[in-house]
């Protein structure tokens, strides 16, 4: 790269920290694979609100379920929706740091620590909200793993505890590349899942998450 270049990039990245906008996505033209990584970054963690909606499948065994997902997300509260069959019908869970309530459309509650908590003892599945939050920026967090950079400067794929995430599409959205379609799965034999009636499904659990739309970007 040539030094008025580097120089160029080096003042891409100082800005996207101290300002509202982020550098337009031409400005990764000439950069290398591990300069637009970083430019990628430093771009989508600037994204600390946001409203999407979407499609969350999940399957185990020979058994799979689908729902409608429309989530929002800020630092300190967060609204999730699913509708259809896998909620059951409607779910809404409300998350607050170190709490969630979940309600469904037969007017249960249930209550727990996170989303993911309440989501498994009211569905069964298990739905990794915490981390999604950052997968679903593109963005590993400091627990991930096995990261794998495209061509393009996207991650690929990464492995976070039990789980191994694939990103298998992105799309523009504004000044952004953001992930819109992602697949999700367990280590075998960290998860076992059973079906309402009790019965043993599989110990892998797969979930595909495709962002269909973003709104309400917050950045700060």
């Amino acid at each position: 790269m040539q030094p008025s270049r580097w120089a160029t990039f080096l003042l891409l990245l100082a800005l996207s920290g101290c300002t509202t906008a982020p550098p337009f996505l031409e400005d990764r033209e000439g950069l290398s694979i591990k300069e637009r990584w970083l430019l990628q970054q430093s771009t989508n963690r600037t994204i600390s609100e946001w409203r999407l909606k979407g499609k969350l499948s999940v399957k185990a065994g020979t058994k799979g379920e689908s729902s409608t997902l429309q989530w929002t997300f800020s630092d300190t509260v967060q609204h999730i929706q699913l509708y259809g069959p896998l909620g059951s019908g409607r779910v809404i869970v409300n998350v607050e740091p170190g709490r969630a309530i979940l309600k469904d459309s037969k007017g249960r509650v249930i209550e727990g620590m996170n989303a993911e908590e309440v989501l498994h003892e009211r569905l069964g599945w298990h739905v990794p909200f915490e981390e999604l939050s950052w997968w679903s920026r593109g963005l590993p967090d400091v627990n991930s793993t096995g990261i794998e950079i495209d061509g393009d400067g996207l991650l690929k794929r990464l492995s976070h505890g039990i789980w191994e995430v694939e990103y298998l599409e992105y799309s523009r959205v504004d000044s952004f590349l953001l992930p819109k379609r992602l697949e999700i799965i367990s280590e075998p034999g960290k998860i076992k899942t059973y079906d309402k009636r009790g019965n043993y499904i599989g110990d892998q659990l797969r979930l595909i998450v495709i962002i269909s739309r973003w709104n309400d970007i917050v950045e700060g």
